[in-house]
């Protein structure tokens, strides 16, 4: 079953790029150039086709299909979900140091979905010194109550502030995604400051991870929202192309493979194809010439002509040593050996570092009589373990000693990290 669902990610993997492909042909390519856009959406379609046959035949006919969206992590994320939601809605209070929920929309309107933000305030119960705005990695950040709790928390504890962490689903828009990121960041701080007693004078600092590092980029170059801001941190800054990101969903898979985090582990059972279902995306994404906005030149261009001495001495990039998804150098790059140096801290790790789950049913202050629900409304999904504590700890440590002030415990600047990987 587990060799199974690691076929499931990884050919939907495959078959959802394909189809967002297509999706976004449709959108945006069929007023230009019409008979080369269709010709390349046919071409795609196809492929897409051909994918989903292969994945199929790597999918038992006893799976549930859920189990197969977003692979066995993002399942047992949504699922974990689902138990704290149920959690939250049975006991009617929430707990002094633990995620609450805020919905931003106005009270009058009914016409639009709910805009929210999870808020984690200081477990003392004291008014927070800070304030940390948070945004997570591509499909991870839908869940940064779960997926980056451990590690949220235990800088929060640190540091005594408040995190206002925003979910966000993934797309190719970037520009779309941080304007709105950005957007529900303000409205929160508004909200915290008008009902929580805030004070206007909190320091706030913007705190990425992965995908998130690039729209809190975004959102300085474009809002100048960086002149607000205390500081700035790129945990594991990623900014590749669309193609790249099949390389990032396999370097994501044999990760999940490593020993040690047993509740997403795969139970072995020897080599799959699944280089092949990759490859087929990656001509899907080849055939349309698909890219982000902004592409990854686009960014770059961004960064230097936007990202003044001022935003550049408030920025702190953390690094991991075993992190090929990494492109903490090529941001590095955009600037002039003369510029205002970025401090880098060198840690041990990988790029999902930040994400340590140990969570389950017990791990929740569950009344006896709903953990039945509980257990129904998860498909009997009782706990989930990924990560390294360890190494979390150091990545805590290091990012709350550069809120209070503290310089790198390696690398003190750009210039003398500008040629590692």
């Amino acid at each position: 079953m587990m060799m199974e669902a690691r076929a499931c990610l990884l050919g939907l993997v495959a078959f959802l790029t394909c189809k967002e492909a297509v999706q976004f042909g449709d959108a945006f390519s069929l007023t230009t150039q019409p008979l080369k856009q269709h010709r390349q959406l046919d071409r795609t379609k196809n492929l897409a086709q051909n994918t989903q046959r292969q994945f199929h035949l790597y999918q038992s006919n006893d799976d549930n299909p859920t189990d197969a969206i977003g692979g066995e992590l993002v399942t047992a994320l949504a699922r974990l979900d689902k138990q704290w939601e149920l959690a939250r809605s049975t006991n009617g209070k929430t707990k002094i140091g633990e995620w609450t929920v805020m919905d931003l929309k106005e009270a009058s309107d009914s016409t639009t979905s709910p805009e929210i933000v999870y808020l984690l305030e200081p477990a003392s119960g004291g008014a927070p010194s800070c304030v940390i705005l948070f945004l997570g990695g591509a499909v991870l950040g839908q869940f940064p109550h779960i997926a980056y709790s451990t590690f949220l928390k235990r800088v929060a504890e640190r540091t005594n502030a408040a995190v206002v962490a925003i979910p966000y689903e993934v797309g190719l828009d970037h520009f779309g995604i941080a304007q709105k990121a950005v957007s529900r960041m303000k409205s929160a701080v508004v909200e915290c400051e008008d009902s929580r007693g805030y004070s206007s004078s909190l320091p706030k600092y913007a705190i990425g991870h992965s995908l998130g590092c690039k729209l809190h980029s975004i959102g300085v170059a474009a809002t100048g929202i960086g002149e607000e801001l205390a500081g700035v941190g790129f945990v594991s800054f990623n900014n590749f192309g669309f193609a790249e990101t099949i390389t990032m969903a396999r370097s994501f898979a044999n990760e999940m493979d490593l020993g040690g985090n047993t509740g997403f582990q795969g139970g072995g059972g020897g080599p799959a194809p699944f280089d092949a279902l990759f490859d087929l995306a990656s001509m899907a994404i080849g055939a349309v010439g698909l890219e982000f906005t902004p592409s990854p030149d686009d960014l770059d261009r961004i960064v230097k002509t936007k990202f003044n001495e001022d935003v550049l001495k408030k920025i702190r990039m953390f690094k991991f040593d075993d992190d090929d998804l990494d492109s903490s150098t090529r941001f590095l790059n955009c600037f002039e050996e003369g510029e205002e140096p970025v401090s880098v801290s060198n840690l041990p790790g990988t790029h999902l570092s930040p994400v340590f789950l140990k969570l389950g049913v017990d791990d929740l202050d569950l009344p006896e009589e709903a953990r039945v629900m509980a257990d129904a409304a998860t498909g009997g999904f009782q706990n989930a373990s990924f990560g390294n504590e360890e190494v979390l700890d150091t990545l805590v440590k290091e990012v709350s000693d550069w809120m209070l002030g503290k310089s790198p415990s390696s690398s003190s600047s750009s210039s003398s990290s500008s040629n590692t990987s």
